[in-house]
């Protein structure tokens, strides 16, 4: 059940980095834009319907959205460091909550068992062997529980795949 955020909770000042990071995504959609409006304009005939609109579409409404966050987003008060700290020891400290936000413990495992799934398959391991142990080993590790659930949707996973790539579209697997 999701919890709603009260009037106090809504209004927090943003944590550090998160206007900074709300700036960069909106001057990369913006560049993004450019580009796909470059490319709109080098279309035979520009039109609502050509090649080039539905990135400019999208770029433009990623835009939207960031300045719409930045807009909305409450001020927040200059960081306000104690006397005794010294520039270093702050610098440090956001570094590492930075890392913490970007690195999350499940995201390196994940990482390994990814590499570990496409070197097996490098290796020659069967795609009907190496793909439902990944798919168990890293549903259990995400969920931590349900050990024989896991075992009832990675057959699922399973057969979805081989009825719409092997039987649909006739691809051959790995």
């Amino acid at each position: 059940m999701k919890k709603r955020l009260t009037a106090v909770e809504a209004e927090k000042p943003p944590k550090p980095g998160e206007k900074a990071f709300t700036m960069t995504l909106f001057l990369l959609g913006m560049a993004a834009f450019w580009q796909s409006f470059i490319l709109w304009l080098n279309v035979n005939q520009p039109a609502i319907a050509s090649a080039a609109a539905l990135p400019m579409f999208a770029s433009l409404l990623w835009s939207a959205l960031c300045l719409v966050v930045l807009l909305s987003s409450p001020r927040s008060s200059p960081c306000q460091t104690e006397p005794d700290t010294s520039l270093a020891s702050e610098a440090g400290k956001g570094l590492r909550r930075a890392v913490g936000y970007a690195l999350p413990p499940p995201l390196p495992a994940m990482i390994a068992a990814i590499a570990a799934y496409c070197a097996a398959l490098l290796l020659h391991v069967n795609f009907y062997i190496a793909t439902p142990l990944f798919l168990w080993g890293t549903m259990c590790y995400l969920t931590r529980r349900d050990i024989l659930k896991n075992v009832f949707w990675t057959a699922c996973i399973m057969g979805f795949i081989l009825l719409i790539f092997t039987m649909i579209f006739n691809v051959v697997l790995p």
